[in-house]
């Protein structure tokens, strides 16, 4: 049967997924879970990095991969101020954080802090594919990937392009203008064959010094919003200062102030989270070579770890599965 154009690009990344680099490079990675909500401000990003320096803690494995292309954050929030290197011709080395975490972002080889991102459309898509195809994330218990609010291209890029994603997990806050969208972002995650592990209700409450605490914007409404849409409730996060304090000092509030509300918050949505996901036995990744072949076809020269080629139009335009730049 002979096949359109449209069916030949899906079939090919179908293939790239299961069967090519995107396959390899997680192939050492345990659980692969994206982060979402449905819409901006609800503190997605934050939640992301101190689930992953939670689970750090408890003797985890983790990564932190930045798929949010217009306003990466996740490298202020890990307090990161080196760039993503080069390994070899083809790979990149995700950057080793003070928290033990490993992250990795296009904030990392962009030009400087102010330049803005300003892509659309495939470029977005190709770009998060050569990301996750080109990662050396070695051995890992867990990969985060903090997505963009909604279910634009970059979401709908990663749900369809990681081979046995395990699932989302959702953040949203109390107000009805948030759970009415979480709720889509829920439905779209389903329709692309995301499983929902999970939801987690941040600035669910606030604790005065005298001890009262107050429901700014209502009482239990990320309770309501799982229960109605049939998925766990992993746990609330209050407001908290000092959650803010710990993001703009690029320290997780886990670490930086272990003993607040919201450090003991983010400790039990991970041992939930973690108690929720089945056994799984995975291969160990191999130790790290001194020199590795080129992946190219018929490439007989061998490039050696960390060596710095000097070339910074490489180092901000990974290439893909193909060889291609994120516009080619």
């Amino acid at each position: 049967m002979e096949l359109n154009r449209r069916e030949f690009v899906e079939l090919q990344k179908k293939q790239l997924t299961q069967k090519g680099a995107i396959a390899d490079a997680l192939q050492y990675v345990k659980y692969k879970i994206a982060i979402l909500s449905g819409k901006g401000g609800v503190g997605k990003t934050a939640a992301t990095v101190n689930l992953a320096a939670a689970l750090t803690n408890a003797g985890q494995r983790v990564g932190v991969f930045d798929a949010d292309l217009h306003g990466p954050s996740v490298p202020k929030m890990l307090g990161i101020k080196k760039e993503a290197k080069l390994d070899g011709a083809f790979w990149l080395n995700p950057v080793d954080t003070d928290a033990g975490i490993k992250a990795l972002s296009v904030a990392l080889f962009w030009p400087g802090d102010m330049t803005p991102v300003m892509w659309r459309g495939q470029t977005k898509s190709r770009t998060i594919r050569q990301l996750l195809s080109a990662a050396k994330w070695g051995g890992l218990d867990f990969l985060l990937v903090d997505l963009p609010p909604g279910t634009g291209d970059e979401p709908i890029a990663i749900l369809k392009s990681i081979p046995d994603l395990d699932g989302v997990i959702i953040v949203t806050t109390p107000q009805e203008v948030s759970t009415l969208v979480c709720s889509k972002a829920i439905s779209a995650s389903r329709s692309l064959g995301a499983k929902a592990l999970g939801l987690i209700e941040n600035m669910s409450s606030y604790t005065c010094g005298c001890g009262d605490t107050v429901h700014l914007f209502g009482k239990d409404k990320g309770k309501q919003l799982a229960k109605m849409m049939e998925i766990p409730f992993l746990g609330s996060l209050p407001i908290d200062p000092q959650f803010s304090e710990a993001a703009d000092s690029g320290v997780p509030v886990v670490n930086l102030h272990p003993g607040s509300l919201t450090a003991k918050a983010f400790v039990t949505v991970a041992e939930t989270l973690v108690d929720q996901l089945p056994p799984k036995e995975m291969a160990e990744a191999p130790p790290e070579k001194e020199a590795q072949p080129c992946p190219g076809a018929g490439c007989q020269h061998r490039h050696h770890h960390h060596h710095d080629h000097g070339d910074e139009a490489h180092a901000h335009h990974p290439k893909d599965d193909h060889g291609h730049g994120p516009h080619g």
